[in-house]
């Protein structure tokens, strides 16, 4: 889902600047943010070339994967690299509500390099996000609001098997994602996922709410490192 600037948020120039609950605060330019919008994290969103020799391909990722903030935190997340969104897990976005009840689907629009989008995380919960255009290449990232107890952690942090439906499309899990090159080509037969999953970084035990609690931040690295390395070899489904 892309979305262009909402009217009125002319970014990094009006006066009382305010967050939208859908739309978020996008700036041009990361350094010129109204200093009544101070984030009170960062994210990066970042993108690593591949490497010919070792026979890896690139890797699209959140910088932190994991992050736990407070209820009314706001979230800068910044565009180091081109051609990303910041966008829930939501049925109006298409995807199975990955997001607590009442949370709109909000989404970034995509922002230059350079730039940054804020949002303010108010509702405590476990957040599920990714980037619409690198989606099935894994880029997705949690945010733990809050403090969750054992009994608080929703149904949905461990659901992925429900590909298709009237609630939204489940992240992508890899029998998924080869089906599809299956069923695209006869010539892909067999053709095995060689990016890691939405599914399989969400379902990372790195990823687990309750870890993200006790670190406070999760690098892409432990994701990518307990998945597998750089040989992206991955036992979720």
């Amino acid at each position: 889902m892309f979305l262009s600037l909402a009217p009125g948020l002319a970014a990094g120039e009006q006066d009382d600047a305010e967050i939208d609950p859908r739309y978020g605060y996008p700036v041009p330019d990361a350094g010129k943010i109204p200093a009544d919008l101070r984030p009170d994290h960062e994210v990066a969103l970042e993108i690593t070339p591949p490497d010919p020799q070792a026979g890896t391909p690139p890797s699209f990722f959140f910088e932190p994967t994991g992050l736990r903030v407070e209820a009314g935190d706001i979230v800068q997340f910044t565009f180091d690299t081109p051609d990303h969104t910041v966008t829930a897990y939501h049925p109006a976005n298409g995807f199975q509500r990955r997001v607590p009840e009442n949370v709109p689907p909000f989404s970034s629009p995509v922002v230059n390099v350079g730039g940054a989008w804020l949002y303010r995380f108010d509702r405590e919960g476990v957040y599920d996000a990714y980037c619409g255009p690198h989606h099935v290449f894994g880029m997705v990232m949690r945010l733990v609001v809050g403090e969750l107890g054992e009994d608080a952690v929703p149904e949905y942090e461990a659901t992925f098997r429900r590909l298709r439906g009237p609630a939204g499309v489940s992240p992508y899990s890899r029998e998924m994602l080869e089906g599809e090159l299956d069923g695209f080509s006869d010539r892909n037969e067999g053709t095995e996922w060689v990016w890691l999953t939405p599914a399989e970084v969400l379902d990372a035990d790195a990823l687990d709410p309750t870890r993200i609690q006790e670190a406070g931040t999760v690098p892409f690295g432990a994701v990518r490192d307990e998945l597998g390395g750089d040989d992206n070899q991955t036992t979720t489904s």
